[in-house]
């Protein structure tokens, strides 16, 4: 349970990320590097692409 939990957090923060205007992301992500580790800010850009596929595919 906790798992969906985090999981439904992440997709939230990279739709989040994904609704700031292109040239704020970029800072924002670097400060999540800085605050959280750098694996955290690649797994969330990796999210952010993800998601911006499937709004993208979405009818």
């Amino acid at each position: 349970m906790t798992d969906a939990i985090e999981q439904r957090r992440r997709e939230c923060e990279a739709r989040y990320v994904l609704s700031m205007p292109y040239a704020q992301r970029k800072p924002w992500l670097d400060s999540i590097g800085k605050r959280r580790g750098l694996e955290a800010q690649k797994y969330l850009e990796a999210e952010v692409k993800r998601q911006f596929r499937l709004k993208k595919e979405a009818p």
